[in-house]
């Protein structure tokens, strides 16, 4: 029995479009290295997939928080490097005019270093991070403390402080709390101590300098304490980081096993389904050309 023309059309064309869809497919996988490009393709490796790529979406978040975290330690700790040499520098100028035999003139020169002194602290303690102050704790849109007049105002900021989520769990200072840096538990803040202390030299107040003294070296122990606790964070934050680093390559490995083609395999089924397609292309060059015999049954 003859195979009627129609029939055998109709294999061809199917068979030659199932060879171009496995010639397409295998391009496809060749061309992005990638083996699955929709869920049919593999329905639990898609679903896999999805995972794995919202993990990645999360250590992502963390990792662009935790740069910015690091920003603003690195800040912190730089700002409150300069406070330490600042206070030492106070602290050895104001022993310097200790005793009733200081020259006058000396102790106007060092109530005046006192005075710089005092607002190059009011510099560091007033610190902005992209417009944000540093030292307000949770007001960071307010300076902690302002001179006006030779007199410092009372601390502007809270004790509240903001913080940054830089892993599951795990987070590091954002802001900080000035007033526990400068004062602690003093009447006043070393501001305005630098402030009474250059009055005492100046004017020979003995008491009054070996208060000042006293007072400078109760701050340079806070800034120091408070170094140390932003120390800690940026410790922390390092330990975070390489492990978010580490999870992330994991992620990254166990989304490649799951998405990524074997190449070498790929460029077999690619030179495999064009063979097929040339092949199909031929025989329905040919289904064509019949006589009248293929019709008799």
């Amino acid at each position: 029995m003859r195979i009627v023309f129609s029939t055998a059309f109709d294999d061809i064309t199917r068979a030659m479009q199932q060879s171009a869809d496995s010639l397409a497919e295998a391009q496809r996988q060749v061309s992005t290295g990638l083996r699955i490009s929709k869920p049919s393709d593999d329905p639990l490796g898609a679903a896999a997939s999805v995972t794995e790529h919202a993990v990645q979406d999360r250590l992502d978040a963390y990792t662009s928080a935790g740069d910015a975290a690091n920003y603003r330690l690195t800040l912190a700790d730089n700002v409150m490097t300069d406070m330490v040499n600042q206070l030492t520098s106070a602290q050895s100028t104001a022993l310097s005019a200790r005793g009733s035999e200081t020259p006058q003139s000396t102790r106007d020169t060092v109530a005046n270093e006192l005075l710089a002194i005092r607002d190059a602290l009011m510099g560091d303690i007033n610190t902005q991070f992209q417009g944000a102050y540093l030292f307000s704790g949770s007001k960071v849109t307010v300076a902690p403390y302002s001179i006006s007049g030779g007199a410092v105002s009372p601390y502007q900021g809270d004790t509240d402080t903001n913080a940054i989520d830089t892993g599951s769990g795990r987070s590091v200072a954002s802001t900080f709390d000035g007033s526990a840096i400068l004062q602690g538990s003093d009447s006043t803040n070393v501001l305005e101590t630098l402030t009474n202390l250059a009055i005492a030299i100046s004017t020979g107040n003995q008491a009054g300098i070996d208060a000042g003294v006293q007072a400078l070296n109760r701050a340079f122990d806070r800034t120091t304490a408070a170094q140390a606790r932003i120390g800690n964070d940026e410790k922390s934050l390092d330990d975070t980081r390489s492990l978010i680093s580490s999870a992330r390559v994991g992620s990254v490995a166990r989304l490649s096993s799951i998405e990524d083609v074997d190449l070498a395999q790929a460029a077999s089924k690619l030179s495999q389904a064009d063979t097929a397609y040339r092949a199909a292309l031929a025989a329905m060059s040919t289904v064509g050309q019949v006589s009248l015999m293929d019709y008799i049954k």
